[in-house]
């Protein structure tokens, strides 16, 4: 919906929503944006629900510490390929990779952050980080109009990960957002489906980045 569209009656209808929001209480989020309150569970696969990840599994004895380099791959896409989403997707997954390499590169667990896969110093201790995007909608305009408060017309993303060194898988992980700014649903109408899902990789990236330092035991907090 283009926002020249939104007639007068629309915003009226709009502003309503907000305030019968704000009156009921905020709505919860939908499964794909909402995030763990605790980080006490574990699956039987021996996942561990983070509160801010959702599903990660962590090799005995592994904490992040004690690496020069962390190399971050290209994400890969396996998620259905839908015909208008191809722009979209095409800068998501690039987005992702930059997001992950600059988020995680203020956290200064590692001497290096990089995307080229030749930028590690021969003999330098190298941990390899590899994503892939396994759910994927850009959300739209017109569903966010009548539903956006409650998670409809959101844009989704899910990524699959996981951390190596050498061949040894020592984390992999699970984690979801779909429009998690207070913005994206009082006001994701008068938003882009894109700069939403920025925001949305922008805070998975974040947390990617707090996660990594919670976990690493030989790093002052």
């Amino acid at each position: 919906m283009m926002r020249s569209e939104i007639t007068s009656p629309m915003k009226q209808l709009f502003i309503l929503a907000v305030i019968g929001l704000l009156a009921g209480g905020c709505a919860s989020t939908s499964d794909s944006g909402s995030k763990p309150a605790s980080a006490a569970t574990t699956s039987g696969d021996g996942y561990t629900k983070d509160k801010d990840i959702q599903r990660v599994w962590l090799a005995p004895g592994f904490d992040f510490s004690g690496y020069d380099t962390l190399y971050i791959g290209p994400a890969k896409y396996a998620a259905k390929e839908r015909p208008n989403e191809v722009d979209m997707r095409t800068w998501a997954i690039k987005y992702l990779t930059t997001a992950y390499a600059d988020r995680i590169g203020t956290n200064k667990l590692f001497a290096n952050v990089t995307t080229r896969e030749d930028d590690p110093k021969p003999g330098s201790k190298v941990l390899r980080m590899e994503n892939t995007i396994y759910e994927y909608e850009k959300g739209g305009g017109g569903a966010r109009y009548f539903v956006g408060l409650y998670g409809g017309g959101q844009p989704v993303i899910k990524v699959r990960g996981q951390f190596t060194d050498g061949e040894k898988t020592v984390c992999k992980y699970e984690a979801w957002r779909s429009g998690e700014s207070a913005g994206s649903r009082l006001a994701g109408v008068f938003m882009s489906d894109q700069n939403i899902q920025q925001d949305d990789i922008n805070d998975l990236a974040l947390d990617m980045s707090d996660f990594m330092l919670r976990t690493s035991r030989h790093v002052k907090k």
